[in-house]
């Protein structure tokens, strides 16, 4: 058990010291299009509150965090000479709490004025770069500035628009946010 224990303390201690020096912020970008995707979704009710937040629990950085306070706690206990059932259900316990923990500081800072994003109806008006092509009522994915940040949100083709497909590269106009997703249409429409 001590080397699946090293295996996880040493992937996860990696993983977390590349998301802390790394610098980029390819984890909000995740999280913001997991978010919209399920938001988005077809559910109903409770339901498909449920499912949102145990995708939003089941994300990659919770992994990393399970899996490096896994290792951590087993490796300990394995060097103390504690029982390997014990330890083991010690490190899974610790290793789900340290998950839960960063989930609910996420979840806190999301929603805190310090971390939050700001609304994406701001945005409407904006001028935005596609990123992943739209055509009919498939979705795309555009690239709008606001404020000092660029997103990159979901996005469909407007019905008041005349394009019906938009390709990667064109530079489209955000009419509205409707439940997460952008509606856009060419350049002139709010001309």
């Amino acid at each position: 058990m001590l080397t699946l224990y090293l295996v996880c303390l040493v992937l996860g201690g990696i993983l977390i010291g590349l998301s802390i020096f790394g610098g980029g912020d390819g984890d909000v970008d995740v999280a913001a299009d997991g978010d919209i995707d399920m938001e988005s979704g077809e559910m109903d009710g409770d339901s498909g509150e449920g499912v949102s937040a145990a995708a939003r629990f089941l994300s990659m950085r919770n992994l990393v965090f399970f899996l490096a306070f896994f290792g951590l706690t087993g490796t300990l206990l394995s060097l103390l000479h504690a029982s390997a059932f014990p330890a083991l259900l010690t490190a899974l316990v610790l290793g789900a709490l340290a998950a839960y923990v960063v989930q609910r500081l996420m979840d806190y800072l999301r929603s805190s004025q310090s971390g939050s994003v700001p609304s994406l109806n701001t945005l409407a008006g904006a001028e935005a770069r596609v990123v992943v092509g739209l055509a009919g009522t498939k979705p795309g994915k555009v690239e709008v500035q606001g404020g000092e940040r660029t997103h990159q949100i979901v996005a469909r083709i407007h019905d008041g628009a005349t394009v019906d497909h938009v390709e990667v590269g064109d530079t489209v106009v955000v009419v509205r946010i409707q439940d997460g997703i952008a509606l856009v249409a060419e350049k002139t429409y709010l001309a």
